[in-house]
């Protein structure tokens, strides 16, 4: 057992000894729990979002998660994994799908030690990032893929990507779409499949960015595209970087939902002309991700 000094907070890292002792942590206070108890987690085509605990630093405009407007705006990591043991526990589904709150690699040994704990439960894993994964990282990363497959369960990704040329003015504090890009063939070096969450589809970026994005994931190694729409609240706080009279464009539906269906299929065939495969939901990879690992 080795305790890394940048860690979260002394949660220990297993690098070569696999047990739940990042399970077991000291009981948490009345406002901790307090917290813990906003989880809530539910089962959807067979798969369960698990968050990370932490808004994602990364701040894209886009983003409604960036500052804690929704999900969990900040909560210990022993608490969401107690808290989703005993939910896990008590249910049934195939697949977790970490990070739907934040990046979980905006600090790797905190998403670290949280996958190490998650690739225990016996489940497929699945998480999404925009980070760059490089050198010790991804030799955790392997390590839990390789002990998953062991198991009979598979480890997987999603790089999300919604620009190429504009993300210094879209995703400005962002690693940059060449090294997502990077990380995209690095997992797919270690035998993590990995798909690139197309999403969200912005109404102001051309089309041209859009299928620079397919052939560079493509020849990394992607395994297919998700695309997926924009979402606003009321006060329109996510889209306000988006020419209105741009956006006054795109159907739109509350909570608000800005998706324009000939623009999507459009980019579906795009990609599928590129040689690449295409889906509209997350859900529906992690589908696909159980599929192939029961016929292996």
């Amino acid at each position: 057992m080795n305790r890394q000094p940048d860690n979260m907070r002394g949660i220990p890292i297993c690098k070569k000894e696999w047990t739940n002792s990042v399970l077991k942590s000291i009981a948490p206070t009345k406002k901790e729990q307090t917290m813990a108890a906003r989880i809530l987690f539910k089962v959807e085509k067979e798969r369960v979002l698990v968050p990370v605990g932490e808004p994602c630093p990364f701040g894209c405009k886009y983003c409604y998660t960036r500052g804690g407007e929704v999900g969990l705006s900040k909560i210990k990591a022993e608490n969401v994994l107690l808290q989703f043991q005993n939910f896990a526990s008590t249910t049934q589904f195939e697949t977790i799908q970490f990070g739907y709150d934040g990046d979980p690699f905006a600090r790797p040994e905190r998403g670290i030690a949280m996958l190490q704990a998650l690739a225990l439960m016996n489940k497929h894993v699945n998480f999404s990032t925009k980070a760059l994964l490089t050198g010790s990282t991804l030799e955790a990363l392997s390590d839990i893929r390789r002990r998953m497959e062991a198991a009979r369960t598979t480890l997987s990704a999603l790089v999300s990507l919604s620009c190429w040329d504009s993300a210094p003015a879209v995703e400005p504090h962002t690693p940059s779409p060449a090294e997502r890009m990077l990380t995209v063939a690095n997992l797919k070096h270690i035998g993590i499949p990995v798909f690139i969450a197309l999403r969200p589809v912005l109404p102001h970026i051309t089309d041209m960015e859009y299928e620079r994005v397919v052939a560079e994931g493509i020849l990394a190694g992607c395994e297919g595209f998700i695309v997926g729409p924009l979402y606003a609240d009321a006060r329109g706080q996510f889209v306000r970087f988006i020419p209105p009279a741009v956006l006054e464009t795109v159907p739109s539906r509350t909570w608000t939902r800005y998706e324009d269906p000939n623009r999507l299929q459009g980019l579906i065939q795009m990609i599928e002309r590129l040689g690449g495969r295409a889906f509209q939901s997350s859900a529906d990879v992690m589908m696909l991700v159980q599929q192939k690992e029961a016929v292996r």
